[in-house]
């Protein structure tokens, strides 16, 4: 037994018991619905020991379970091995959803406990209703670990800057004009913004209150006259101060958006993202005001870049480019001679990029998966986890960027030995359903669900397939993880020119190697006709993808034309930034299959 955990548990349990609880709900969260989280909110991690970004944990008297997805099945089992928590494994047949494991565990009529601050609007009506419905209370009261969670972390204080106008490309003024006709459109009068990265893009702010998000902790509220900024004031300087004035946007304190929301006019017509949104400052909202629930309004417009933005993330790419081609030169050349291992290969690729113009940090934590390693989703390289590379078997490294200019994300898995014929097969499987789905056309209209089925289709003819989604939004400059736009099968909007996602099939073979390649594409029109308008992707990553594993003759002579012309593309646009040594290395990398 992890005595440590045992010990965390068993302060929550009693704070539980005080409180009337039989049973508790801890979600991995912030008041801002955020996928990432400051150290501050990460209740579940700290009483569970599990540290990936998604998972719940639940408590009653006596037992404990914790949900995640199948991205950290391996991890989870890992993490909680010895701390008496049961794993549940989401999206498997036999696995209860909560409610179904509180029904096993509680007799009828027990109360169950969570904190509304942290979870969405939406996630507390399906809770609720759900426990309801088996014959349960529940109850949204606040967090159970603040008199328990001694040296628990502070808030972050880190101070905020202004996204230069040369990289944002449009005023604060015109984005919160570009609001306002929304709102009109569609006879609202007041949005409420809850989420960061709508905030700072509106506002043209930035931060680093999350660790690989360049974000402010905020709130902001506009209507069709003002717009107010709910920030810790210590993060401002007068340079921000006068900048915000200027974009005809006030200043209040962080925690005042609760009383704010709570006085607004009666006449209001509010729009509000319930899944953005939390529970506890949703109810603030009086009674008489009428709401409007919806996808966030700078959500959706801020999902298609604009012109600048484009711009922008094509030269960001090419920052990002020539790091990569540094870093995979550099592996070659010190692979066998020097010890490498998984935490060694991950700095050094930051080291590269750090020294790419306009970059400010990476955009998420580096995945360096190696052999059996590649194959969990979402690994992290501990000191105990470190494996020694070696000249063998495959090597992932899922790994991004954040650019003053754009936000990267890719995955490269690169065989490291002489690759074995199932290996050689479930590369180029992966490698036909990422060319599937770039050189796709299709329709207006189309949605995201739709496109998952070109990524999957090579593996599925051959039995496999992978349970993570194969496409996610990307922000600019800001989260690496945003939507609404998804390619994946429970996501059914549809996917429209100047969004960009990831393309990111995979197969991962437990306890084997993981294979994934991953670049980030971009929505453009392609031709309108007697048809209709059809839409395509512009591929936007520039690294080569590793030839050595190709089986090629399972690849369409169209495949092969993608790829070559891809290959060509890729040296055209990092060659010019390159010395000698280098160019020759991308040469031979892009050679035509």
């Amino acid at each position: 037994m992890d005595t440590k955990i045992n010990e965390r548990l068993q302060l929550l349990r009693r704070q539980m018991k005080s409180r009337g609880f039989d049973a508790y709900v801890i979600h991995h969260s912030d008041p801002h619905i955020s996928e990432y989280i400051p150290d501050y909110w990460k209740v579940r991690e700290w009483a569970s020991g599990f540290s990936g970004s998604a998972g719940t944990l639940v408590l009653t008297e006596k037992k404990a379970a914790l949900w995640t997805d199948s991205r950290y099945f391996l991890q989870a089992e890992q993490q909680l091995a010895g701390t008496g928590i049961e794993l549940c494994k989401q999206g498997l047949p036999d696995t209860p959803d909560i409610p179904g494991w509180i029904k096993l565990n509680l007799e009828a009529g027990s109360t169950v406990g969570c904190n509304g601050g942290i979870i969405s609007v939406s996630a507390a009506r399906y809770l609720s209703k759900s426990l309801e419905q088996l014959g349960f209370k529940c109850s949204f009261d606040d967090d159970i670990a603040s008199t328990v969670w001694l040296d628990r972390p502070p808030l972050p204080t880190a101070k905020a800057y202004i996204h230069a106008a040369e990289f944002a490309g449009i005023s604060a003024g015109d984005k919160l004009e570009s609001i306002r006709r929304n709102l009109l459109n569609i006879n609202a009068t007041a949005c409420l913004m809850c989420s960061p990265d709508e905030v700072c893009w509106t506002l043209n702010l930035r931060g680093s209150d999350i660790q690989f998000n360049p974000v402010v902790l905020c709130y902001a509220y506009v209507d069709l006259e003002r717009a107010i900024l709910f920030v810790d004031g210590r993060k401002l300087d007068d340079e921000i101060s006068n900048f915000l004035t200027s974009a005809g946007v006030s200043i209040m304190g962080y925690e005042q958006v609760g009383n704010f929301i709570s006085n607004i006019s009666r006449h209001t017509v509010l729009v509000v993202d319930s899944d953005k949104t939390n529970y506890k400052l949703y109810n603030q909202i009086p009674q008489t005001v009428k709401i409007v629930e919806r996808i966030g309004i700078v959500t959706e417009i801020k999902a298609k870049k604009q012109k600048p933005e484009v711009e922008g993330i094509h030269q960001a790419m090419v920052q990002d480019g020539v790091a990569l081609v540094n870093f995979f030169y550099w592996l070659e050349e010190v692979l066998g001679r020097e010890r490498l291992t998984e935490l060694t290969v991950a700095k050094k690729l930051l080291d590269f990029r750090s020294k790419q113009q306009h970059f400010v940090s990476e955009s998420f934590e580096t995945i360096a998966g190696y052999r059996d390693h590649g194959a969990i989703v979402h690994y992290s390289a501990t000191p105990e986890s470190d494996y020694t590379i070696e000249q063998d078997g495959f090597l992932l490294i899922d790994s991004g960027g954040q650019y003053l200019n754009g936000t990267t994300d890719i995955t490269r898995t690169v065989h490291l030995g002489k690759p074995n014929a199932d290996e050689m097969k479930h590369y180029t499987l992966v490698l036909k359903g990422m060319i599937s789905l770039a050189k796709a056309r299709f329709p207006f209209g189309t949605r995201g669900s739709q496109l998952d089925t070109l990524a999957k289709m090579a593996l599925w003819s051959n039995h496999l397939t992978y349970g993570h989604g194969t496409g996610h939004g990307v922000g600019y400059f800001l989260n690496v993880h945003e939507g609404p736009q998804q390619i994946r099968p429970e996501n059914h909007l549809p996917i429209e020119p100047g969004m960009v996602m990831s393309d990111e099939p995979g197969i991962y073979i437990s306890g084997c190697y993981g294979i994934r390649i991953e670049n980030l594409i971009l929505c453009t029109d392609d031709i309108s006709n007697d048809f209709g308008r059809f839409l395509t992707f512009e591929t936007l990553t520039l690294c080569p993808i590793d030839t050595k594993p190709i089986a090629v003759s399972m690849l369409s002579d169209d495949e092969r034309d993608w790829l070559n012309h891809y290959h060509a593309t890729v040296y055209e646009k990092l060659s010019p930034y390159l010395d000698e040594e280098h160019k020759t290395w991308l040469k031979k990398k892009t050679l035509p299959l």
